[in-house]
C-alpha cells in the first residue's frame, strides 16, 4: 500500500491511496492541471483513478471532483448528504450511496465510513484495510469524540487534522464569528487537541501520523510538528520514536509512504 496527501488546506484536498491492484482519490479540490502537477511530483503520474471518495462538500474538498469523474468516467462514492449539499454532484452518471458504519469494497480495499462533527451535510472520515495494512483518515472535524478515536485505533497509518493553534487564531485577523466557527466542535481541530488525543487516547499503533489541514493564517508547521511529537514523547520515549509525524502542504504533495 502507498499514500501521499497530494494537497491540503483551504486552497484544495486530495490524498491518494494505492494497493497493487486499486488506487482512490479521496476528495479532490482542485482541477486537473494541479492534479496532474501534483501526481507526477509525487512519481504517481502513470497510476489509474479506480475511484473518488468524498468526505464532504465543502468545496476546498469537491471543486474538482466533477471534471474529472466525467472526463475519465470514475465513479464517486458519496452519501446523500454530500451529493444534495452539491449542485454539480447531483448530475454525476457514475456514484455510490454509502452510510457511515457500513463498511464496503473497491478493488482489494475495504473501506469504513464513519461519522465525524463539522458544519457540512453528513461529513465522514475514513477508515481503510487492504494488503494486511490498515489506516484512517480524518480531516475537518471539530472534535475527536469517542467514536471517532476509536475509528483512529489498531492502524497502521494515521492521516489527522491539526489545522490551528489556538492562540494564533484568537489573534488573527478573522473577525470573531469565524474564529468561533473554527474553535467549535462543528470546526477544526487544533494543535492542541491533536496533542491531547495522542497523549491519552491514542493506542501508539500507528508507525505514520501525517498532519493535514494546517491554517497558513492560523498556523505554523513547525508549531503543528512539535505539539505533536511532545504529545508522543509526553506517554513514551518508545511511542515518540516508532511514530514518525509528517507535515502535509498546500501546494505540493507530502511524502508518499510505502507501506
Amino acid at each position: 500500500m502507498k499514500l501521499t496527501v497530494l494537497g491540503s488546506g483551504s486552497s484544495g484536498n486530495c490524498t491518494w491511496l494505492g494497493t497493487s491492484r486499486t488506487s482512490l482519490l479521496i476528495d479532490l479540490g482542485f482541477g486537473p492541471r494541479s492534479l496532474a502537477r501534483r501526481m507526477k511530483q509525487a512519481g504517481l503520474e502513470n497510476a489509474p483513478v479506480d475511484a473518488i471518495l468524498l468526505t464532504h462538500g465543502h468545496a476546498d474538498h469537491v471543486k474538482g471532483v466533477a471534471c474529472f469523474a466525467e472526463r475519465h468516467q470514475v465513479p464517486v462514492f458519496m452519501n446523500i448528504g454530500t451529493r444534495e449539499e452539491v449542485p454539480e454532484l447531483a448530475s454525476l452518471d457514475r456514484w455510490e450511496e454509502f452510510q457511515p458504519g457500513v463498511p464496503f469494497t473497491i478493488g482489494d480495499l475495504t473501506v469504513e465510513p464513519f461519522t465525524v462533527s463539522h458544519d457540512s451535510a453528513q461529513p465522514v472520515g475514513f477508515r481503510f484495510q487492504g494488503e494486511g495494512i490498515r489506516g484512517a483518515l480524518a480531516t475537518d472535524l471539530g472534535e475527536i469524540s469517542m467514536p471517532v478515536a476509536n475509528r483512529l485505533q489498531q492502524c497502521d497509518w494515521l492521516v489527522l487534522e491539526s489545522n490551528h493553534d489556538e492562540d494564533l487564531l484568537k489573534l488573527g485577523p478573522y473577525p470573531w464569528n469565524l474564529k468561533q466557527r473554527v474553535l467549535s466542535r462543528l470546526g477544526h481541530l487544533s494543535n492542541s487537541e491533536v496533542g491531547r488525543f495522542l497523549s491519552n487516547g491514542f493506542d501508539g499503533q500507528a508507525r505514520h501520523l501525517l498532519l493535514a489541514h494546517l491554517s497558513q493564517q492560523n498556523n505554523d508547521p513547525l508549531i503543528a510538528l512539535r505539539c505533536a511529537r511532545q504529545a508522543l514523547l509526553r506517554r513514551a520515549l518508545s511511542l515518540f520514536e516508532q511514530c514518525q509525524v509528517h507535515l502535509t502542504h498546500q501546494g505540493k504533495p507530502s511524502i508518499v509512504l510505502n507501506l
